[in-house]
């Protein structure tokens, strides 16, 4: 039997570039005469009922693809869509076509669609991945990630870019990663501290000057900033990080080794634990951003678990 592609699009990620990739997936798609079928997604939320729908259609079948294209935003709407499915089992190929892409450098993704496109034609491998579930205690909801959930500095500057103009006029000129830069700036000089509760293994850590809470599967956010070096999506732990508020040269300090060779991580101002579930407590009102999206400002009263879901590659 031949094999069909089930793709969902989200053609404004990445400053559009959701929509160059689409365009090449499908010539490349139309030169190999290989049926495809596409969903774009056109307004916010609509992402997890193409892939509820989709993965129902698919029926689980080994010889029909599912392939979402977008950012790490997309890859979570399509992996929560898929879980709430028939078949929440159903193989999720994924080609990075965001801003950060942290999803795609942490399990060493093709990111070349004609390449993809071969692979998965002649050669596919489903492993099963690591991902985060979120339990909101206060609104009870149960939401699953790829990437990380992250409360305070970086949801500040996720916030920040999604709702700047300037953002609007830069991405006119191709150049819409610049505001991100503008909106580390702004956090620096506006983020305020707010109490975290990190309680795992039976053991409680209370932070009153909490700067950055983050927890995650995988070494990276922010567009390939690795947090966390020794975080593996495929470990069965999750990770949740603790930055303490240093003064401004500090924190670019800190950053600096972050980025330079991991030393970050020996810092007292860093802290970081590891387990099969941990919760998070933080007060009062803060920012929050889960794989890239907004969750807006608010307390958070979360409880996280693993689970995991199957990659196809």
């Amino acid at each position: 039997m031949t094999k069909e592609f089930y793709l969902i699009v989200n053609p404004i990620s990445g400053s559009n570039k959701g929509s160059e990739v689409f365009k090449e997936v499908k010539r490349e798609l139309d030169k190999r005469k290989i049926t495809y079928f596409f969903e774009v997604s056109h307004y916010s939320g609509q992402t997890p009922l193409l892939a509820k729908s989709t993965a129902n259609r698919i029926k689980n079948d080994s010889q029909k693809i599912l392939l979402v294209i977008g950012g790490d935003g997309s890859l979570n709407q399509t992996l929560n869509g898929v879980k709430k499915s028939d078949y929440p089992d159903t193989p999720i190929a994924y080609l990075p076509a965001g801003t950060g892409n942290d999803f795609a450098k942490a399990t060493k993704l093709i990111q070349d669609p004609s390449k993809l496109i071969d692979k998965l034609l002649k050669n596919p491998i489903i492993s099963k991945i690591d991902c985060i579930q979120c339990h909101d205690l206060d609104r009870n909801t149960n939401t699953y990630l790829a990437n990380n959930l992250g409360i305070g500095f970086d949801a500040y500057v996720v916030a920040q870019t999604n709702n700047s103009k300037l953002r609007d006029r830069l991405n006119y000129f191709n150049i819409g990663n610049l505001s991100y830069g503008i909106n580390i700036l702004n956090a620096l000089a506006n983020q305020e501290t707010f109490e975290a509760t990190i309680s795992l293994n039976h053991q409680i850590h209370h932070f009153k000057d909490a700067y950055l809470v983050t927890t995650t599967n995988h070494p990276y956010f922010g567009g390939g900033v690795p947090i966390l070096p020794i975080a593996d999506p495929t470990s069965h732990k999750l990770y949740t990080i603790v930055v303490e508020k240093p003064s401004t040269l500090k924190f670019i300090y800190l950053f600096s080794k972050l980025l330079r060779n991991g030393s970050h991580m020996k810092d007292p101002h860093f802290h970081y634990y590891e387990g099969e579930k941990i919760s998070v407590r933080t007060k009062p009102l803060e920012f929050g951003q889960i794989d890239g999206e907004e969750l807006g400002s608010r307390n958070f009263d979360l409880e996280f678990s693993i689970s995991s879901f199957n990659l196809l590659h």
